[in-house]
């Protein structure tokens, strides 16, 4: 049987060898492929944009060039340039023939047309020819011999097969205005502009006019075509759906890139080819032109096959490799898997002390923090027991008629400082006394809130209404004594402030309940509003808007943690100018804690219970009877293991004070930073104030004496 299993456990280990070879040789497959995407797609938007930028450079030369050869034009016939001489004896048609003989390589003829309509044709290399009216003529406007060379339109030559561009320019004369007509070779512009920039080994650049007819390419059997319909007519068995998107794109946009199936077009057989394309639009006197730049995509193969041979030399190595440390690593798995057995008790016995230590320093900084307050507070103290002779003094000599009214004014002042610094003293030593560790007890808040009322209206100014909205239900929270008095006269001083210079001065004050377990408190004004600046920081300690004489900026602050030591919220809503509203919620708690305590604890089924003494036994049979799970640990540490592992395993803690390695307190800290809605009882021999401070702090739920706890626990699973 024991060869059975050992056999059976062999191919297991070959059969997952094999399944983690499989899906690590996937995965560095499928990183390869999509290594190697991304690389193709960079490559190509590369491409793209030295395309994009090729058709801007040939755009910017084709404008530079016809702009120079406009102004070589009006150099050339101006005044300046003709002799008098010639222009006298009308030898304006030599001049014409000299510069066609200098540029004709660019120009196919000129035209000149004299005043009275009589038109004499020139072209390279024979004599000027007086054309008739039958001859094919160029219509000219009547002269102007102000205006500036221009182009004027664009034909197909009958001659040649290839577009002419028209450039007009009058020109005087001794009989008048003659207007000479230049007939550019685009194809010899093609060559000399377009064509010299190289794009690879099979890449060109067209050019096409705003009706999207081709007007440049190095295929002749292209020119005068319309890019797409006249294609379509040309060729109607090809497909050019890629080709119409793309020309859609040019009549729309100034520029763009993409990659289009196209043809290769000087070729008979029409083979098909994906092209990386780019365009950019220019401007030649008003008209619309489109340069083109194109590239086949089988030549950007080139680094593309070099990055996948690279790829294909990385991987055959990752690979072998990766066989390797598999069947290494699953050859040592059983060896580590028992070492690991070994070791893992420790490892949780040393995580759980790693934890505790840095709990500790938690607390040990909580308390230093606690000990500044207290320190706070006794400065406070004595301060303001220092300035209570201040004060009175300095009442009696304002009240003494004897001093001169300039020394009263002084003296005010000394009063009116005093009374400032004694209020900062009190605010002080209240936000310094706050969650100390004072009990907390149920109270009537409906009837606190009441009393704290009558103290407002009382220091209310006579030019505010006051209004309440107070429920006649009793509402009871767990708190602490003149909280209601402390939190409403803070927030009504201040919302008597803000409404000093406001038209409309009403103070709102309501209390009603919020569902079942929530009490609600709002304190509304009709003051100035709080500014969104302001919002973010109201409640930081000695923050103030009204100046470092008017207030200390404690008092919104000393609210807030009233708040939240006893479970509650407190938030703001306010608008410039029309007023403010402070919200407060506040847990609801029934008038007997106690009682209600126990009944919360006959709810809880899974409970832990952390005890070295032989007692917690019969705790735990007790509870053999119930339909309860109870689980009893000797150290604390096996408990955070199992916390850990499933922060959910217990809905109750139950922990003595004195624990090894540490305490029951420090216990339940750890415990609740992993499971923040588990209940925390602390039990112990005998009470003390400290453990009262945990209680209201919520470091702990509840806390038993170790007598009582054990007549409780036992009615838990009573019935």
């Amino acid at each position: 049987m024991k060869k059975t299993e050992e056999f059976l456990n062999r191919w297991k280990l070959k059969l997952m060898a094999v399944g983690v070879l499989i899906a690590l040789s996937l995965v560095v497959v499928l990183a390869g492929f999509r290594f190697y995407s991304r690389y193709r797609e960079q490559v190509i938007r590369t491409e793209e944009s030295q395309l994009l930028t090729m058709a801007g450079i040939v755009g910017n030369n084709l404008d530079s060039y016809l702009e120079q050869q406009l102004d070589e034009i009006d150099l050339f016939y101006s005044q300046r340039g003709i002799p008098e001489e010639w222009a006298e004896s009308n030898g304006i048609k030599l001049w014409t023939s000299y510069f066609l003989k200098k540029n004709a390589d660019v120009y196919n003829w000129i035209t000149v047309t004299e005043p009275d309509g009589t038109r004499f044709k020139y072209e390279s290399g024979k004599e000027a020819v007086q054309e008739s009216s039958a001859e094919k003529t160029m219509s000219v406007a009547p002269g102007n011999k102000d205006q500036k060379a221009r182009i004027t339109g664009k034909e197909i030559s009958d001659r040649t097969g290839w577009y002419e561009l028209y450039i007009e320019k009058e020109v005087s004369s001794m009989s008048g205005i003659c207007t000479l007509t230049f007939a550019m070779d685009l194809k010899a512009l093609y060559e000399k502009i377009v064509a010299p920039v190289k794009i690879g080994e099979a890449g060109y650049s067209t050019v096409k006019d705003q009706n999207m007819n081709i007007i440049m390419h190095h295929a002749k059997n292209q020119i005068g075509l319309e890019a797409v319909e006249g294609r379509i007519q040309k060729y109607p068995d090809l497909d050019l759906s890629s080709l119409e998107t793309w020309i859609s794109r040019q009549e729309k946009e100034d520029s763009g890139t993409g990659v289009i199936d196209t043809y290769v077009w000087d070729d008979p057989r029409l083979k098909k080819v994906r092209r990386v394309v780019a365009f950019q639009a220019i401007s030649i006197q008003g008209e619309r032109w489109i340069i083109n730049s194109t590239l086949p995509l089988q030549e950007l193969s080139g680094p593309l096959e070099s990055m996948m041979t690279m790829m294909i030399g990385v991987m055959i190595p990752y690979v072998l490799i990766l066989v390797v440390v598999t069947v290494f690593f699953l050859r040592n798995r059983f060896l580590a898997e028992s070492q690991q057995k070994e070791i893992t008790y420790l490892k949780e016995i040393n995580h759980g002390m790693e934890m505790l230590v840095q709990k500790n320093n938690e607390i040990r900084h909580y308390q230093r923090i606690q000990s500044l307050g207290m320190m706070a507070s006794h400065i406070a103290h004595e301060f303001n027991n220092y300035l209570t002779p201040v004060l009175i003094y300095a009442e009696l000599l304002e009240n003494d008629e004897s001093i001169s009214s300039e020394n009263q004014e002084m003296i005010h002042e000394i009063t009116k400082s005093v009374d400032q610094a004694s209020n900062l003293s009190k605010e002080l030593l209240a936000f310094s006394r706050q969650d100390t560790g004072v009990r907390l007890e149920p109270l009537n808040f409906t009837e606190e809130v009441r009393n704290a009322v009558s103290i407002v209206r009382q220091l209310a100014p006579a030019a505010i209404t006051l209004k309440t909205e107070i429920t006649e239900e009793p509402l009871y929270v767990l708190g602490r004594r003149r909280m209601a008095e402390h939190i409403l006269l803070n927030l009504s001083k201040n919302a008597f402030q803000a409404m000093e210079k406001t038209e409309r001065k009403e103070l709102l004050i309501r209390l009603e309940a919020k569902g079942d377990d929530m009490i609600c408190l709002q304190v509304s004004d009709t003051g100035c509003g709080i500014g969104d600046d302001a919002m973010q920081k109201i409640f930081e300690p000695f923050y103030t808007t009204k100046g470092s004489r008017q207030g200390t900026g404690l008092g919104l602050s000393v609210v807030q943690n009233m708040v939240t030591s006893v479970g509650g919220t407190i938030c703001v809503e306010s608008k410039a100018g029309e007023g403010t509203t402070f919200v407060i919620e506040i847990p609801q708690s029934g008038p007997e804690v106690e009682a209600d305590g126990r009944k919360r604890l006959k709810h809880v089924q899974k409970i832990a219970i952390v005890s070295s003494e032989e007692s917690a036994k019969t705790w735990k049979a007790a509870a053999s009877h119930s339909r309860k799970t109870v689980d009893l640990y000797a150290h604390p540490a096996a408990l955070i293991d199992r916390v850990q592992k499933d922060p959910s395993a217990y809905d109750l803690l139950i922990a003595e004070y004195t624990l090894p390695t540490m305490n029951g307190i420090e216990l339940c800290e750890v415990v609740r930073r992993i499971n923040p809605e588990i209940r925390l009882i602390l039990i112990a021999e005998q009470g003390g104030a400290d453990f009262e401070w945990y209680l209201n702090n919520g470091m702990i739920d509840r806390f038993m004496l170790k007598d009582e706890f054990a007549e409780e626990f036992a009615e838990m699973f009573e019935g």
